[in-house]
């Protein structure tokens, strides 16, 4: 910085004695010399005070409560397509992405939510800018952790644990079956860790739905397009957009196929999670 800093100033030396010389006016072109020595001093002179200006590289210092808060964010709308790590699963890796590199409190992030299908677009200025958090600090301890030769062992737990579980406790044999839909599911996620991802957090395949009874009137089923506190909004067999503004005489019913995966969070224990993915590796 200092020798920028000495060199502007040699410059400024040099534009102050050309200007100090006098002007001869110039015939053949109808211009002087005066305008020649200005044009040289911007030619020379503006490219270094461009190059000395700031430029967007200062680092966002990641703050650790809106990590957490951004952790959230990114487990109910992320997760399932950009994977646990942010390593991508059915999307992207982000650890990777320049525009999550290039973010800055979701100066590019917020706008891409928006712009690109399938994604969360109406999350809060507050929501995106935690969610830009939570990247941050991913990418921080992916860059301090780096380990490409030896990856995470996650084959630690017990097979018959994990399949008394998968029977029992878990009730994944309600929906799921070692011979029929996860038959060779080892087979066909050969990595571990890509078969852990896939049993906690799996790939949305049916929508989730919704009946809408008013107090007054018929009950309307579609697909769910958007529910909270307030509204909640859906899309019939025939096309048709439906919304309503919740009330107290407003019957609402949800069917998510993934309602059980996501309650189940909340249960599994570390020993539960080992054991259950040791169990699914053997169905081959």
């Amino acid at each position: 910085m200092r020798c920028l800093v000495r060199k502007i100033g040699t410059d400024a030396v040099f534009a102050h004695r050309i200007l100090q010389q006098p002007s001869r006016p110039n015939a053949q072109k109808g211009l002087t010399v005066t305008f020649f020595r200005r044009l040289l001093i911007l030619v020379v002179f503006s490219p270094r005070l461009v190059w000395a200006q700031a430029g967007p590289t200062e680092r966002q210092v990641v703050d650790q409560a809106a990590v957490v808060r951004g952790r959230a964010v990114y487990t109910q709308y992320c997760i399932n397509c950009h994977g646990a790590l942010a390593k991508g699963a059915d999307a992207p890796d982000l650890i990777r992405s320049a525009l999550v590199l290039r973010d800055r409190l979701g100066n590019e992030i917020g706008p891409a939510l928006r712009r690109l299908p399938g994604h969360k677009g109406d999350l809060t200025n507050p929501q995106v800018v935690d969610l830009t958090h939570f990247l941050k600090d991913q990418v921080e301890k992916t860059a301090k952790n780096r380990n490409p030769e030896r990856p995470p062992n996650v084959l630690t737990g017990n097979v018959d644990a994990g399949r008394a579980y998968f029977n029992g406790a878990g009730r994944c044999s309600t929906c799921h079956s070692a011979t029929g839909d996860l038959k060779g599911i080892s087979a066909r996620i050969k990595d571990p860790v890509d078969l852990q991802q896939r049993f906690l957090f799996p790939r949305r395949t049916k929508p989730t739905l919704a009946t809408v009874t008013p107090a007054q009137g018929a009950a309307i089923t579609g697909e769910l397009m958007r529910i909270d506190d307030f509204n909640i909004s859906l899309r019939d067999t025939g096309g048709e957009y439906h919304a309503w503004t919740r009330t107290p005489s407003l019957k609402v019913e949800v069917t998510d196929p993934l309602a059980e995966h996501t309650r189940l969070l909340d249960q599994y224990t570390d020993k539960d999670m080992h054991d259950i993915v040791r169990y699914l590796e053997t169905l081959k």
